[in-house]
């Protein structure tokens, strides 16, 4: 395995061919949406039978750079199945936003060649995406980490960052003088020579020590205070080196160097036996050297502290001005020779993230051309359906999901609600409820051409919180909101990438990471009677390096307890925090993937320590060897949920049926209950409830609210009461036994509020 390329084994899969993604027969019914699809069970069973056989719904997680596992997986998929909805959160978010764009340009027209950094439509183009990032040679070794370019005002802040993930075994440039150089250009000139003055005070305190209060003069101090003084030297010496050994391994020779220079201060002074100090006053000038060197370096660490605290202060403090983030997603910033020294690539071309997005969605559309941007409209219709749709036709598709060709849902993180959105937003004819965006805000966010297109819904009276001098916009209805804000919306990295402001009551709004909320959000498409499985692509981060036979994980569908999530928690305060914010991050996820009928439709793809998160300079080799493990996690859903497995089933029956044979028993399980409480409870609520008066506070559940007088009487009270009375029959009757067997994980049913 360690002998095989990678990169070459990706080309041979030959996944940028289109013609393996368009050669299923079977005509218009495969851009049926699933509620046309229901309509034609009865009178059509067969072709129903392999309609709701060759779709699927997909999900996939969270994890930065994590993400390219992702399109070679699809692609596996794709040359099976045809995506009903698609979604995902962060990383996940841009492969969910991908996926649907190529489902949406499966059978485009293939044009004769694509010109450089460009893609085909349909599924072939993602492979190509895959293709674009392991082919770079030389500079362009780093195109993901050209993607992501700074604020102009923030470059320095972005060079650490850089700094940070520098390896001489991957970048070629070591990790600490690329630090140093960020550090050392982080700051203006005049910070620059008090630097330069502390650090020789730092490196030659100890040796002026020697010059200043030779060892002569320690003579009158006498043997206690000597011995004193060199046991707290000793202590507070050790303390200092196994604090800094702890951290910097080996680096805490360089910290000793000071001491080091010290004591060959000493011994010259000794060398040159012009004066003669006793045993004791020997102890007590090393001592004293030894102390001078604890001090000089936390007055070092002091006054760097507070050198680069100021420079850093403007960040800290007026964090808005800067959007929360060093990294806007669609201002371009091209590498200088200052950034470059600091471990920043060399700028190819690349555009910003936001911007190569933006162009590769439309792209693997195949709607580059048409002069705007891939919104959740034409998704919606489909792509032979004409874009004259009335508003409500357009409507119903944004209340009806089960209505739509392709579903696209995406995760973000309302920072000031303090709550998930699902996107795109619920329609609302509500005015107090449309959101408005700025489009200074957004300058930069998103790209330009995105923000003109929003403009068409129109501008407001309303003004700008952050600018009070601009008029706001109206954001479009859900159908004519572009793809590419809804992913910029799910995928800030708090911190790095600047969330997306939005505006509702007067009101700004911040919306980061999807993440926050729910890394893998598994229960997008879930319903009580799935009419195929929702795929899930997880990932899996390892202390160590990944077997060929670990890299993927698939749980079986059985009738086994799930496996127990661990983790190794590690020795550290830092990973004890680590292990809270995945905790309270994705413990719901967690919780939803171990459920029967959720565990085994999960591919988990494993990565080491050097593969994925936020490894901004995995070198070709790694990316093309996430990418072929992403591609096996494909294979591995595909052969079960379609072909033969390593469980034996029963003649004309797949592993698809089995999901489908859970997901009924643990439906009717959930009937049972509801039943069981309609019969024990239907007093309570044939007796009163149904026969309620209504008070105007309530008149909004109905649509002729206005008319009449209030309060009024239930105008369903004969069918609520023999909906409970029907209810009560199946307690009697054919839910009244219950079935044999237990699940291993018996779910909940309960009221959750829409995202």
């Amino acid at each position: 395995m360690a002998d095989t390329d990678p990169i070459a084994e990706v080309k041979d899969l030959h996944l940028d061919d289109p013609a393996r993604y368009t050669g299923r027969p079977g005509g218009d019914w495969l851009r049926w949406s699933p509620e046309q699809a229901d309509r034609h069970a009865d009178e059509d069973f067969d072709r129903y039978r392999e309609y709701a056989d060759s779709s699927c719904d997909l999900t996939m997680r969270g994890g930065t750079t994590s993400g390219v596992i992702y399109p070679l997986a699809v692609c596996s998929l794709a040359q099976h199945y045809v995506f009903r909805s698609v979604g995902g959160a962060s990383a996940g978010a841009i492969a969910a936003s991908v996926t649907a764009a190529a489902e949406y340009g499966r059978f485009a027209a293939q044009p004769e060649s694509v010109p450089e950094g460009s893609v085909r439509p349909g599924f072939a183009g993602l492979a190509g995406l895959v293709d674009w990032m392991i082919s770079g040679t030389g500079r362009a070794r780093w195109r993901m980490a050209q993607l992501f370019q700074p604020n102009p005002e923030l470059r320095w802040a972005f060079r650490l960052v850089m700094a940070m993930m520098q390896d001489p075994k991957t970048t070629g440039r070591g990790r600490f003088g690329a630090l140093f150089a960020a550090l050392l250009t982080a700051v203006g000139a005049v910070s620059v020579l008090l630097l330069t003055l502390l650090f020789a005070v730092w490196l030659a305190g100890p040796f002026g020590q020697v010059l200043l209060v030779p060892p002569d003069r320690w003579n009158p101090v006498g043997w206690p205070v000597a011995i004193a003084f060199a046991v707290l030297a000793a202590l507070a010496g050790g303390w200092l080196v196994r604090l800094i050994a702890s951290r910097l391994k080996w680096g805490v020779l360089a910290v000793l160097l000071p001491l080091v220079i010290g004591v060959a201060g000493l011994v010259l002074w000794g060398v040159r036996g012009a004066h003669e100090a006793v045993a004791e006053a020997w102890i007590a000038s090393c001592a004293a050297i030894t102390l001078g060197w604890f001090v000089f370096s936390f007055a070092a660490v002091a006054g760097f502290a507070l050198i680069y605290g100021r420079t850093c202060w403007p960040l800290l403090a007026e964090t808005d001005r800067f959007r929360f983030g060093v990294v806007p997603g669609a201002q371009q910033c091209k590498a200088n020779r200052t950034d470059r020294r600091a471990g920043v690539p060399k700028s190819t071309g690349v555009p910003p993230l936001a911007t190569w997005l933006a162009d590769r969605i439309d792209e693997l559309a195949g709607v580059a051309e048409e002069g705007r941007s891939l919104t959740f409209g034409d998704l919606w219709l489909g792509p032979d359906a004409p874009r004259t749709a009335s508003e409500a036709e357009l409507r119903e598709l944004a209340r009806h999901s089960g209505k739509r060709v392709i579903n696209l849902a995406l995760m973000t993180t309302d920072i000031s609600a303090g709550r998930p959105f699902r996107l795109p937003f619920l329609d609302s004819t509500r005015e107090e409820e449309r959101w408005q965006f700025c489009e200074s805000c957004l300058e930069g966010i998103v790209p330009d051409h995105i923000i003109e297109q929003l403009k068409a819904a129109g501008s407001t009276s309303i003004r700008c919180p952050r600018h009070p001098r601009i008029t706001l916009y109206w954001l479009p209805e859900p159908w004519d909101v572009p793809i590419v804000l809804a992913a910029r919306m799910s995928l800030p990295l708090p911190g790095l990438i600047c969330p997306v402001p939005l505006c509702r009551q007067g009101r700004m709004h911040w919306f980061s990471d999807g993440g926050i909320s729910s890394n893998f959000p598994i229960h997008f498409f879930d319903s009580l009677l799935p009419r195929w499985p929702t795929f899930g692509l997880n990932l899996d981060s390892q202390g160590q390096k990944v077997s060929p036979d670990e890299e993927v994980h698939l749980p079986k569908q059985d009738d086994a307890n799930p496996a127990e999530p661990w983790a190794k928690l590690g020795g550290t305060a830092t990973a004890f925090v680590s292990r809270i914010l995945d905790t309270f991050l994705g413990w719901r996820d967690t919780m939803q993937s171990a459920l029967p009928g959720f565990r085994g439709r999960i591919a988990s793809v494993r990565q080491g320590p050097d593969e994925g998160g936020m490894n901004l300079f995995m070198p070709p080799e790694v990316i093309a060897r996430l990418a072929l493990r992403g591609h096996k996690a494909g294979e591995e859903l595909k052969e079960r949920f379609t072909g033969s497995s390593d469980e034996v089933e029963a003649d004309g029956f797949t592993q698809t049926d089995r999901y489908r044979w859970i997901r009924m028993r643990l439906a009717l399980r959930e009937y049972r209950e509801l039943v069981r409480q309609a019969r024990a409870r239907s007093p309570l609520y044939k007796a009163r409830a149904a026969r309620y008066e209504i008070p105007r506070e309530l008149a909004g559940w109905f649509p002729e609210q206005d008319e009449g007088p209030w309060p009024r009487s239930e105008p369903y009270t004969a069918l609520i009461e023999s909906t409970f009375d029907d209810l009560s029959t199946l307690a009697s009757t054919h839910l009244a036994e219950p079935f044999d067997g237990t699940a291993p994980v018996n779910p909940v049913l309960r009221l959750t509020p829409p995202e």
